[in-house]
């Protein structure tokens, strides 16, 4: 292949990551608009600086590591419902999350939503107990089970012989903090505390659902994560090796632009030092922040250079700094994706890598 025809491929492959660009910026700029229509907490500048204070005061941010906990068993699990599904069943299993916020001064206000209290997990299982399993996490506000099923083609992995589960984040689905407003909760550039403690109980009902498979017979667990999945992901691969291996998909390594504290809307002026603690706390539970405990050959990272909702240079960042070989990188943005058949692909021949997968399926 000459230059010319290069510089061709290359320059249609700008335009096309430029084009999906222009689809995220359209989202955020959607977002932007809504925005001012928000009203302000109902909260101090003192009582606000205090619970941020916690964690610097406690050594959090010098140590992120230090914030997360996970629970020492498996939590009491039920099983809600039970459905035939192709020669094998569709399950939806309960359990109590245990998280207790790390900040006890919004402690009362995070276990106010009861509905959180409970984690779920959806399973598509075959019955037997000697099924590799994928543990799938969903993305930001995408925790309705039929969008999920889709969105990791449930049905293709479940035919090539695996048991398939859904992870439901905090605050999302039967998780969700009460009315139609309040469906974003998890991130909230306003409350940068109750979205760190999100974070925190999410890696920990992740852990104690790997628990509750084990114990339901599941001998091998790998994770994959879209979007804000593919966030929790990266943190999960950073701090366990329970996990066979960690794929991450359009992954968010940093939460920012819209959703960072500059566009906060709080009753006094955020400048100087309080804007610093918040970006600080903010930025706490990045993976950037973070060493892998899992080897790079058991990390996949599929990211889109277009991507300005989970920004790619980010992404990239994070790539060279944990040696990530496996890594590909498509062609648009995060919604928009014009080769998206090379994610299948990506993620198909690493299950295969890994073990997951017969080369003949």
């Amino acid at each position: 292949m000459n230059n010319g025809t290069n510089l061709k491929l290359e320059t249609r492959k700008r335009l096309l990551d430029s084009l999906g660009s222009c689809v995220d910026f359209l989202f955020l700029a959607a977002s932007r608009i809504f925005d001012p229509l928000k009203p302000k907490r109902n909260i101090s500048r003192e009582i606000y600086e205090q619970q941020i204070d916690y964690y610097i005061d406690n050594g959090y941010l010098d140590n992120p590591e230090s914030f997360f906990t996970f629970p020492a068993k498996a939590p009491v699990h039920s099983i809600l419902d039970r459905k035939p599904y192709h020669g094998g069943e569709y399950q939806l299993i309960s359990y109590q999350s245990g998280y207790t916020t790390k900040n006890p001064l919004i402690r009362e206000q995070y276990d106010s939503y009861s509905a959180n209290r409970t984690g779920y997990l959806v399973r598509w299982t075959h019955g037997d107990k000697h099924r590799k399993t994928i543990l799938c996490h969903h993305g930001y506000m995408l925790g309705e089970p039929r969008q999920a099923k889709k969105m990791f083609r449930v049905k293709n992995l479940y035919a090539m012989g695996l048991d398939v589960v859904l992870f439901i984040a905090p605050f999302h689905w039967k998780r969700q903090a009460g009315s139609f407003r309040q469906r974003g909760i998890y991130m909230q550039p306003d409350d940068v505390v109750m979205t760190c403690e999100a974070v925190g109980q999410t890696l920990y009902d992740l852990y104690g659902s790997f628990l509750i498979l084990s114990e339901l017979g599941a001998p091998e667990i790998g994770l994959i994560g879209a979007s804000l999945g593919g966030h929790s992901a990266a943190l999960f691969a950073s701090l366990t090796t329970i996990a066979s291996f960690a794929a991450m998909v359009v992954p968010a390594i940093n939460f920012t632009n819209p959703m960072d504290p500059d566009h906060a809307r709080l009753p006094f002026p955020i400048y100087g030092p309080l804007r610093e603690k918040m970006w600080r706390v903010w930025g706490l539970h990045s993976p950037l922040h973070f060493i892998p405990k899992l080897p790079p050959e058991k990390l996949l990272v599929v990211a889109s250079r277009g991507d300005r909702l989970c920004p790619f240079e980010h992404v990239q960042l994070l790539c060279e700094k944990w040696g990530i070989k496996n890594k590909h990188f498509l062609t648009g943005g995060h919604w928009l994706i014009f080769n998206r058949s090379e994610r299948g692909r990506a993620w198909y021949n690493f299950l295969i890598d890994r073990g997951f997968l017969n080369p003949e399926t």
